[in-house]
């Protein structure tokens, strides 16, 4: 979701076309980012410590941005009693 967007000028179906939008977005970089530490902690295992082993800690900002955007979405959708 663009920053610019502001949910409370959004028409229902817009907002709802949004929800399902970020859900998507929010389910895809969750099971990337499971995977992402798994294959991390295989390559500790194998290799010893090293960079990759740090890697998913870089995404973990970018995960926490997806969830109150998520939860923002989600909140206007609730007040608007769409759902």
């Amino acid at each position: 979701m663009k920053k610019s967007d502001n949910l409370s000028q959004l028409s229902n179906e817009e907002l709802l076309k949004t929800l399902k939008n970020a859900k998507t977005q929010f389910i895809c970089f969750m099971i990337f980012f499971v995977l992402l530490v798994i294959g991390c902690n295989y390559f500790t295992v194998t290799k010893g410590f090293g960079f990759y082993t740090m890697i998913p800690v870089i995404f973990i900002p970018i995960i926490i941005g997806n969830i109150f955007s998520y939860g923002k979405i989600k909140q206007e959708v609730t007040i608007r009693e769409l759902l």
